[in-house]
């Protein structure tokens, strides 16, 4: 008989996604229970979209794929081996007045939970950095259910790294078993753990499949450029886009900043010509049609344990100019997938741009050994499948 697995999962669709695509390749039957917040009227969610108004607390099951993202999944649910559920999460709060809500909040998460057991899943992984989730996990663990949470980020702040998140931490005290995605991630959780004994895995993640389902869409911004250097994602102190600033008076490129949030110096670059500022939430669209037209992608990062740049940049063959922290250390090849450059050296930074421009031979290999790995992503995903196999369902 086929084993059956759940994944709960809320926010982390790229990498959530393309593990559950290649669990479907390798013959298990599995279920996708999404909690989607309850403030996205977009409807684009990492790597897939779709549309769907529910009440909260309510779960739902999508009777059509046909959206980009999920498109690839249409087979495995004619065939009855795949199912999408929407859950509008009510959060759990830990401060704020919020809080009042939160016994409701645990009758729907309960509730949630009874669904699950009916199903008899032999494994269930939830993915997120809510109380929601992990109040899941805990709920899961305690009536007897082979279950592993997998934790993006398990410090509360990556920047000093001195301290386990509080979510973290409530696993480990509720001997909940924890995947993290990088040796980085399991150094920090055993040192910041206290000595105590731990259970956890680390099984990464690969490619993230499901943004090449997306074709080009307009952004009025970049209208018919090309071939510059890109800078995307939510803009966080960490990212280093001081860094960027700074290096860019140094080559002479355009260069597109594109994502939500801010940071201090968005006010100088706003100024600088220099520069193609798109500060806004970005649609999965977009973010693929960014990539895919860019030269290469930057990023300058003071401070990170892992990302989901690598796997998305690669799917479009595209390098990566970034800084030598774990996330990058880790998923890129210096000089064959990418340049790799001391943290905070604008010099340096700027001189490693600038190279990916004025060496076409350096520019065309590395292209070249990322398209080779981006053919062999259902390899890379059928081994990390395997690992997990080996870790929670033998």
């Amino acid at each position: 008989m086929q084993k059956k697995i759940a994944f709960v999962v809320e926010s982390f669709g790229g990498s959530s996604t393309s593990l559950i695509e290649a669990f479907l390749k390798s013959g298990y039957n599995v279920d996708f229970y999404h909690l989607a917040r309850r403030g996205n009227t977009i409807g684009s969610y990492e790597t897939f979209d779709y549309k769907f108004i529910s009440r909260i607390g309510e779960l739902k099951k999508l009777n059509s794929l046909d959206f980009d993202g999920l498109r690839r999944f249409t087979k495995y649910a004619a065939r009855g081996r795949f199912s999408m559920f929407h859950i509008t999460g009510l959060g759990i709060n830990k401060t704020g007045i919020r809080r009042i809500f939160n016994p409701l909040a645990r009758y729907f998460l309960n509730k949630f939970v009874t669904q699950i057991l009916s199903k008899k899943y032999d494994f269930v992984n939830v993915v997120g950095l809510s109380w929601s989730t992990v109040t899941i996990s805990k709920i899961l663990n305690d009536r007897g259910i082979n279950v592993t949470h997998s934790m993006h980020e398990i410090c509360a702040n990556h920047l000093n790294g001195n301290k386990l998140d509080d979510k973290c931490s409530f696993l480990l005290r509720h001997n909940i078993k924890i995947n993290v995605f990088s040796e980085k991630s399991a150094n920090d959780l055993i040192s910041l753990s206290g000595g105590n004994k731990i259970r956890f895995s680390v099984i990464p993640f690969s490619l993230f499949t499901g943004y090449m389902e997306y074709a080009d869409t307009k952004i009025a911004e970049i209208a018919e450029t090309e071939d510059y250097v890109l800078f995307y994602g939510f803009l966080r102190d960490y990212k280093g886009l001081n860094i960027l600033y700074q290096a860019s008076k140094m080559f002479n490129k355009e260069i597109v900043i594109a994502g939500g949030g801010y940071v201090p110096v968005l006010e100088k670059v706003k100024l600088d010509n220099s520069f193609i500022v798109i500060n806004r939430w970005l649609q999965n669209a977009e973010i693929a049609t960014l990539v895919r037209h860019c030269h290469v992608i930057v990023c300058p990062y003071l401070s990170s344990s892992q990302t989901g740049i690598t796997q998305t940049a690669f799917c479009f063959d595209k390098p990566i100019v970034a800084s030598r922290v774990p996330a990058f250390v880790s998923t890129i090849e210096n000089e064959k997938t990418g340049l790799l450059v001391d943290v905070g050296d604008e010099t340096k930074f700027a001189a490693a741009i600038n190279r990916t421009y004025v060496d076409s031979c350096l520019y065309n290999n590395m292209c070249k050994n990322i398209r080779i790995i981006r053919k062999n992503s259902d390899n890379s995903w059928r081994k990390i499948v395997n690992m997990y196999v080996d870790e929670y369902l033998k």
